[in-house]
């Protein structure tokens, strides 16, 4: 009988043993488990989470954009954030003259200006805290300029934004946007906190067909609520892969057809009397993809990006060159401006 029973016991360990060695069948449909904890840091194994604690629960204003597809903005008005009222302090490793995670800059020399943009002229200078160029050396020879550097390792769901808990998975502490704008020199906060975040939601084209659509944004965060200017990128729907290069353009619609004109937009929101609305629209540069997951697939919840954008151009939308014709005028489509226009 002692016999049985072994015999029985050593066939049911086998069994056991046989089945956790067999490794689970590869789909490129699924994405692995997350760990949320570590969603916002440069290094995958430090276990940290380099974010300034800002939780941004959507956007300020519903977007107006006429994508049927397009949730829109699920936040409230002026949402609470939590990060202290008391201006960027330097990061760790500010002062080590490397560019860190959640640095922009890291360097006691000057900087031509021409080296962060080539629209512009003069001399600029790191930030003491490492966030942020000091641009009031600077001069430019075109309405708006930017460059962008994004990273994000928790791409999320546009219609989950809503709730402060999902938001900071993906929210990101840093200095992604360096730029000047306006008739007059108007800077990015570059001296404040801000919050960063990509978003994946569906597209519907003209002729029914739904595909994802990724869009990152980056709000100042000022005197504990979501500040403006805005900037966003709105890339056309579809597919990613890295090494991806993205044409800024202000006035053509997105291709449904396989992604194929690889087009992406940058829009400067501002808020006046209350509604949001847009200040400015990218008219040439490029956005390159510097690293996704999954790649080649359509982007949604959990995905990872990086992106840099140097040279990036932009108007205010009633003075887009071409656009402003008085023999010829013509209107930049509803769907692209997504926002009624500022008043400059």
């Amino acid at each position: 009988m002692k016999k049985i029973v072994v015999i029985i016991a050593a066939l049911v360990l086998f069994i056991l043993v046989s089945c956790g060695d067999e490794e689970p069948a590869d789909d490129a449909g699924e994405l692995p488990d997350w760990d949320y904890a570590n969603v916002v840091t440069d290094d995958e194994n430090s276990g940290g989470n380099s974010d300034t604690g800002s939780e941004l629960p959507g956007d300020s204003g519903a977007d107006t954009g006429t994508n049927p597809g397009d949730t829109g903005d699920s936040g409230s008005s002026d949402v609470v954030v939590t990060p202290d009222d008391d201006p960027v302090v330097p990061t760790e490793e500010c002062g080590n003259e490397k560019v860190d995670y959640n640095e922009r800059c890291d360097t006691f020399a000057p900087m031509p200006c021409s080296d962060l943009h080539t629209m512009m002229s003069g001399v600029a200078y790191c930030n003491a805290n490492c966030t942020a160029y000091n641009l009031t050396g600077c001069s430019k020879s075109i309405w708006g300029v930017v460059n962008i550097g994004f990273k994000t390792d928790f791409i999320m769901d546009d219609s989950k934004i809503g709730d402060p808990s999902y938001f900071a998975k993906g929210s990101v502490g840093y200095a992604a946007f360096n730029g000047l704008y306006g008739d007059t020199k108007t800077y990015f906060p570059g001296d404040m906190p801000s919050v960063s975040y990509a978003s994946t939601t569906n597209y519907t084209g003209t002729l029914g067909g739904q595909k994802r659509q990724l869009t990152i944004k980056q709000y100042p965060i000022q005197n504990g609520v979501q500040g403006y200017p805005r900037h966003e990128l709105e890339f056309a729907p579809g597919t990613f892969k890295v090494g991806g290069d993205y044409s800024i353009n202000a006035v053509s619609l997105f291709d449904m057809v396989d992604n194929l004109l690889k087009l992406v937009r940058y829009r400067l929101i501002d808020k006046q009397n209350g509604v949001e609305c847009i200040m400015g629209i990218g008219y040439s540069g490029r956005v390159n993809i510097k690293s996704v997951y999954p790649e080649n697939e359509q982007l949604y919840e959990g995905g990872t990006i990086s992106v840099v954008a140097n040279d990036v151009d932009f108007y205010h939308p009633y003075e887009i060159p071409g656009y402003n014709d008085e023999e010829n005028p013509q209107e930049v489509p509803a769907e692209v401006l997504k926002y009624p226009v500022c008043t400059k």
